[in-house]
């Protein structure tokens, strides 16, 4: 059975190879500048794909450098809060030893107030209320001379 020129044509194009591959099967010239163009073409994608992984690396270098600055950062946060929270704690305590201070120191002026009002009560009472000295009479004593 001889094939027909359609179903050639029809087998030519269903090939994974190219038009120019085939001229370049034919054509030694072709060829090898074929060959050249691929080896170009695979030197080239090898060249990106070399720089790709490096530009990779040189991010994957910048975040591991900015998450151990990061790190080192929040411990010296977390350092400085507890720091912040200890001095808190302190006046706080300070505060309230303060404020008993002053509770006692204003129930001692109260009650050394009431002290001065009722000594000042005391002497005006003795002011009104005192017997007033009794003159001497003359006659009172009698001396026989």
């Amino acid at each position: 059975m001889a094939a027909s020129p359609s179903s050639m044509v029809s087998a030519m194009t269903a090939s994974p190879s190219t038009g120019s591959d085939e001229a370049a099967g034919r054509d030694p010239q072709l060829a090898a500048v074929t060959a050249e163009r691929k080896r170009k073409r695979k030197e080239s994608n090898r060249l990106s794909a070399q720089r790709s992984r490096a530009r990779k690396q040189r991010q994957l270098d910048e975040l591991s450098a900015q998450v151990a600055a990061l790190r080192a950062r929040n411990g010296a946060m977390a350092a400085a809060a507890h720091d912040i929270q200890r001095r808190c704690a302190a006046v706080r305590a300070e505060n309230a030893l303060l404020e008993a201070m002053n509770l006692e120191l204003g129930m001692r002026l109260q009650s050394l107030t009431e002290m001065i009002q009722l000594m000042e009560e005391a002497a005006m009472y003795q002011q009104f209320h005192q017997p007033q000295p009794q003159l001497l009479d003359a006659n009172m004593y009698n001396y026989n001379c």
